[in-house]
């Protein structure tokens, strides 16, 4: 009987062999710990060879039969010549910027701010630059330009001299007031405004918006006018344009970018590899540029709201026409002001409103109704004002 059992248990082993199944990948090997105890027992001679429950232990699969993913980095080590080269050019950028800084650099006072900045142009490469740029403009505007005949051109105009004889007043009475102060460093700047050829030019194009360049040249498109129908709203946007002038924004903004520059290309080579480069120009956007943007727009608009009210409009009118804008150009929730060149309307109305600009403008508006200059001018004149 037992022969009949083994030979079919034989039969079964070759037929199942002859089909086999396919192959598993390798799992995890559970062994008896009776069985071991057996072996152990079996050795040593002495002990019960089994138990009734065994513990079962589990055993990982041999280390060969494990599988791990392999990853291969895209990034290589640099040389020492590699790494010497970076910090070469890195010291030399920082260098560079330290001389020109050292032999060209001034910190100046801002008018009616009195906020110190870093200026590495001399006026008249400010004059020349914006004289340059401005010619370029007028000739890739071509037919657009309004003839200073058109009643666009004649009102800007006549609104662009009544801020400019405001500016003239305010100036006079700050540098009066600084030469009286013990401390004369910190008497504002306005020798880049001495024998400044002020133009302005409206532009026939659907756009809202007006801007600036440095030498005096403002630009005003009839889509501003055609939204903006008083003399106030159209004098705030003039003030805040010749707000930028006398700030000399134009040319802090190129010194900053020098340094920004220079700050990204230290950055970018002893940092960040050469791949994250995008990544890191919007880092020094976000971090720097455009607050930087965003702080001199606000100090145009306290600027300009102070030319406002010297030029006999009220100031009050001011917030509201920023709150205006913010609704027409979409630029009006405070959260999103960060990915901005300029604050939100939200922003630049609270700004105004404070206390201690509103009141300080008031008082100014109330001084110019009761008493408004008409003689020479100390650094504006009717001759040195030009338009076109």
């Amino acid at each position: 009987m037992n022969c009949l059992k083994n030979l079919v248990s034989g039969l079964r082993g070759r037929c199942s062999s002859a089909v086999r199944p396919p192959l598993r990948p390798p799992t995890t090997r559970c062994y008896s710990a009776s069985t071991r105890q057996s072996h152990e027992v079996l050795q040593s001679g002495r002990g019960r060879l089994f138990r009734r429950n065994p513990v079962v232990v589990c055993r990982p699969p041999p280390s060969h039969a494990l599988v791990f993913p392999r990853h291969y980095s895209s990034r290589r080590t640099p040389s020492d010549i590699q790494i010497l080269f970076r910090v070469l050019v890195a010291g030399g950028a920082i260098v560079y910027g330290v001389v020109v800084t050292i032999r060209d650099g001034t910190f100046e006072i801002v008018p009616y701010t009195n906020r110190s900045h870093l200026i590495i142009y001399t006026p008249e490469q400010e004059r020349e630059l914006g004289e340059s740029y401005f010619a370029n403009l007028k000739k890739e505007l071509g037919k657009k330009i309004l003839p200073p005949s058109h009643p666009d051109s004649v009102r800007v105009r006549g609104l662009a001299k009544e801020i400019l004889r405001a500016a003239h007043r305010g100036l006079a009475d700050a540098s009066n007031a600084a030469a009286n102060q013990r401390n004369k460093s910190r008497q504002p700047q306005t020798k880049h405004l001495d024998g400044i050829n002020w133009e302005v030019l409206v532009v026939k194009d659907n756009a809202v918006n007006a801007f600036c360049t440095p030498g005096g040249k403002i630009v005003v498109y009839t889509g501003l006018l055609d939204r903006f129908k008083t003399d106030a709203e159209i004098a705030t946007v003039l003030g805040h344009e010749v707000g930028h002038v006398i700030a000399r924004h134009s040319i802090e903004k190129l010194t900053k970018n020098m340094w920004i520059t220079i700050l990204n290309l230290v950055l970018l080579l002893l940092v960040f590899d050469a791949p994250k480069g995008h990544t890191n120009d919007e880092l020094m956007k976000l971090l720097l540029s455009l607050p930087f943007s965003r702080k001199m727009e606000t100090e145009a608009d306290h600027i300009g709201i102070m030319l406002l009210a010297d030029a006999g409009f009220d100031p009050r009118i001011a917030p509201t026409f920023y709150e205006k804008l913010g609704e027409i150009s979409g630029n009006s929730l405070e959260k999103e002001e960060y990915k901005s060149t300029h604050p939100s309307s939200k922003t630049r109305s609270r700004l105004l409103s404070k206390a201690n600009v509103m009141d300080k403008a008031v008082a100014v508006y109330a001084k110019a109704n009761c008493k408004k200059e008409t003689e020479g001018f100390f650094i504006f004149s009717s001759e040195k004002v030009s338009f076109s």
